[in-house]
């Protein structure tokens, strides 16, 4: 992977792109750990040819106007809890969009608060959710998955659960001599731009955690990936059932298409918890609007022991009010009434009601789900048992610096170690 393919996503929903020219000028906090405390200086460090570069500073509330750079050294005071960005802007590419070069810091991102308050119904609304859903009679259909698309000793299914006017679809895999109550679930979930279940994914968290692995198609619609060579014209016909589903509705908390995708996630877990070969331990794990849905399950479903969210979406819809950025899908931007019901589909507000152990990591460019978002979620969480990791050079993805995890990288060897300690 190229060290542009990471942010390409993110800077192509800000109008730009990240594009490595022959010399590459990168930016990069002069501290390894690019933490610093309020009242400190910021010093972002330019490295490769810096002629015909530009920047700006974001500190989360604006930036600041495009300035040639005429030296190789950035200075930046640290004026309050949050994240500070600086963008190099070394040119167009042929489409005319920025090509950009980024670095970040953290300024006690521990003291970082969400931008609005929780409803005080907020508990109340989604336990009335989840018990209208569960008065209806949970049907359960399952396709058994030709075995050629399976590791050997691993069986697997295409399920759908249905119950009421809820449908979750997903991929379901686990070893094929797995003895009653032998096996921990590990229960992962997919990203925003997903339209089906991932049969590789569920196997990824199945073969090597030894463990019953079920991916969620989050959409509840048919699955059609059994490899890792996406269905690209099946999935152009079902994203037309679901396009801007992050946006329509917003302003109409029985309407938009997130309640009903957060009541699958609960669906998705009440049906694993069935299972014969299910041990009782019962594990969450997933990165942007997967940590997403990882936090809400955590949250609605009190039977998960373990929570892994990282680069989390969905995350301070009201961040400009506290002074950063919003997270994915920046979701007043494009629905202004959306104000109206944000709160009770954002996961600063779930995080208070998760109950286990939970794990979370940021990158310090990403600009889909920024990081000072996914740390006002971070805290608050009221558990104990909770640690954040960094990426520092790490955008939606990948990372600039090699010897630093990706984003999405974060916490599967502990993970890991849980599943395997606790099955047979």
């Amino acid at each position: 992977m190229k060290k542009s393919d990471f942010i390409l996503a993110a800077a192509l929903l800000a109008g730009t792109v990240w594009a490595a020219p022959k010399t590459e000028p990168l930016v990069r906090a002069e501290r390894e750990s690019a933490v610093y405390k309020v009242g400190e200086n910021i010093k972002f460090i330019v490295s490769g040819p810096i002629e015909n570069v530009t920047y700006t500073v974001n500190d989360g509330k604006s930036d600041t106007p495009a300035a040639p750079l005429t030296s190789r050294e950035i200075t930046v005071k640290a004026e309050a809890p949050g994240f500070v960005l600086v963008t190099l802007y070394l040119g167009k590419d042929r489409r005319g969009r920025d090509i950009c070069s980024f670095g970040g810091a953290a300024v006690e991102p521990e003291k970082i608060v969400a931008g609005t308050g929780r409803p005080d119904d907020f508990e109340q609304f989604w336990q009335n959710q989840i018990a209208q859903m569960r008065k209806s009679e949970r049907k359960v259909e399952t396709v058994k998955i030709d075995a050629k698309y399976l590791p050997e000793g691993f069986t697997g299914y295409d399920v759908k659960i249905t119950q009421g006017d809820v449908i979750a679809t997903g991929y379901l895999v686990m070893p094929v001599d797995a003895g009653k109550k032998s096996l921990p679930v590990v229960l992962n979930f997919n990203g925003a731009s997903k339209v089906s279940a991932e049969l590789p994914v569920a196997i990824r968290y199945s073969k090597p955690f030894k463990a019953i692995s079920f991916n969620l198609n989050f959409h509840g619609l048919k699955n059609v990936n059994l490899t890792k060579k996406r269905e690209y014209a099946q999935e152009k016909e079902m994203r037309s059932q679901v396009k801007n589903y992050q946006y329509v509705s917003g302003e109409d908390r029985f309407a938009y298409a997130m309640r009903k995708i957060f009541l699958r996630v609960v669906l998705a877990a009440d049906y694993l918890q069935t299972l014969p070969e299910y041990n009782g331990k019962l594990y969450a794990i997933g990165g942007s609007l997967g940590g997403c849905q990882a936090i809400v399950c955590a949250a609605l479903v009190p039977e998960v022991d373990f929570c892994v969210s990282n680069a989390t979406a969905m995350c301070d819809h009201f961040g400009k009010d506290a002074g950063h950025l919003p997270g994915w899908p920046n979701l007043f931007a494009h629905n202004p009434k959306a104000a109206a019901a944000a709160a009770y589909f954002d996961v600063v507000n779930f995080a208070p009601m998760v109950k286990c152990p939970t794990r979370m990591a940021v990158g310090f460019v990403d600009v889909t789900c920024p990081p000072a978002t996914t740390y006002a979620a971070y805290n608050a969480l009221k558990v104990s048992d909770k640690k954040m990791a960094h990426t520092v050079t790490g955008g939606h993805g990948d990372r600039y610096d090699k010897k630093e995890l990706g984003v999405f990288s974060h916490h599967h060897p502990e993970l890991m170690r849980l599943t395997k300690k606790s099955g047979k």
